[in-house]
């Protein structure tokens, strides 16, 4: 690759994520679905990009970005309302992420004749909304905050319960006990990153302070942040659920008004950072395909499967997320977009699988297109109701009726 295209790629990612964030205010349709649209336009419609020159860039940013929004989701939550509202969306994870596992592997069996074993790794590398498009999401769309604590533990948890599940059923043996696997895996990978997202949360609280006025303080912070990652990985964790613990107990931690202040700018610091490596989410769309013909029907069948579970899933869950309407569950329904985890692990299996899942990159590029179109419609109805909400005249109180003299 020459200077022109090392240098030239970043610019055009910093522009177009800057004035996808021009549209999406004047559009109230979130900007990183601008970013995908336009990457669609110029890759897979016009052919302008080759794709294949871009999946390792758009791997380690995507990877940077899930990082980054993690850990400023983090930040922004408050522990009490974790705590109120992490029932139910921890079991919208794993009711959602488990019907739709099911129901794509029913399809996988009966359209892709896969064995039933095939056909749950197909649905779990299907079954994770996306943390990296949720929280973004939820920022630019008028919602309660039970709506976004909701969806932000319930993205976060099912990004890990994909990765967890994968890795677990590519390692196993057809005849393995699978259960039995998952819930160890999942258990070990829990413990690790909860535990060092603590300890270093409550450590990095103490020493921050200490250093936040001096030079170069963000760039430590930073590093501190990528380093939480690292360690989790390297000690068996998943290192994206510490992410999201670390910045929560940051914010969470006993403070000065001093210690707020430099918490402010270090969230500004890391929000505009986000903002930056946002811009994988245009690669991702000018990285996309789409299935051929021979798996229309098996398409078909597993978008409409992954939208039933969506449904269902919120119905048999929305007794346990406190303080929503019958509004706040029809936006619940709308939010199930599959981004960069998705494609990741299609790929992964394919390497490991080789010409027995083929298609799967196709069909998971697909599905995250396909699922992201229920964000626009979730940001339009947020949009309509705000609008409503705020138009609506106040009543005038009854005149009193007129005395004849």
């Amino acid at each position: 690759m020459d200077m022109a295209r090392i240098f030239g790629l970043p610019a055009a990612l910093l522009i177009v994520a800057v004035v996808a964030n021009r549209l999406s205010r004047w559009t109230r349709v979130p900007d990183i679905i601008v970013l995908l649209l336009i990457g669609i336009g110029l890759g897979p419609i016009l052919h302008w990009v080759q794709p294949s020159h871009l999946h390792d860039m758009a791997r380690i940013l995507g990877m940077l970005a899930l990082i980054l929004i993690l850990f400023e989701g983090g930040l922004e939550l408050r522990l009490k309302e974790a705590v109120r509202y992490s029932p139910g969306g921890m079991l919208l994870a794993l009711v959602s992420f488990g019907v739709t596992v099911a129901l794509v592997a029913a399809v996988g069996r009966f359209t892709l004749h896969l064995s039933w074993f095939d056909g749950a790794l197909l649905g779990s590398v299907l079954g994770s909304t996306s943390a990296a498009v949720v929280l973004p999401a939820i920022q630019q769309i008028d919602a309660p905050d039970a709506i976004k604590i909701t969806l932000t533990l319930e993205s976060s948890l099912g990004e890990i319960i994909a990765v967890l599940t994968v890795g677990t059923l590519m390692g196993l043996q057809s005849d393995a006990p699978v259960v039995e696997g998952l819930v160890t895996g999942f258990g070990h990978h829990v413990f690790i990153d909860v535990a060092l997202g603590i300890a270093v949360g409550a450590a990095w609280s103490r020493i921050f302070p200490l250093v936040a006025d001096q030079q170069f303080s963000n760039a430590l912070n930073l590093g501190t942040v990528l380093g939480v990652f690292a360690v989790g990985r390297l000690a068996g964790g998943s290192g994206l659920l510490a992410e999201l613990i670390f910045g929560l107990t940051l914010a969470n931690m006993p403070r000065t008004l001093s210690m707020a202040r430099q918490g402010q700018r270090m969230l500004a610091f890391h929000s505009e950072l986000t903002f930056l490596v946002r811009s994988f989410f245009f690669l991702l769309g000018m990285m996309a395909q789409f299935v051929g013909k021979a798996y229309v029907l098996p398409i078909i069948g597993i978008l409409a499967g992954i939208v039933l579970a969506r449904w269902l899933a919120v119905r048999a869950t929305s007794w346990s997320i406190r303080d929503i309407s019958k509004a706040d569950t029809e936006l619940l329904v709308l939010m199930f977009p599959r981004g960069l985890i998705t494609a990741v692990l299609a790929l992964q299996v394919m390497a490991v699988k080789g010409q027995q899942f083929f298609y799967l990159p196709a069909m998971a590029f697909t599905v995250v297109v396909f699922t992201n179109i229920f964000v626009v419609a979730a940001a339009v109805r947020s949009k309509k109701r705000s609008d409503g909400i705020v138009a609506q005249p106040v009543e005038a109180p009854p005149a009193e009726p007129e005395t004849v003299s």
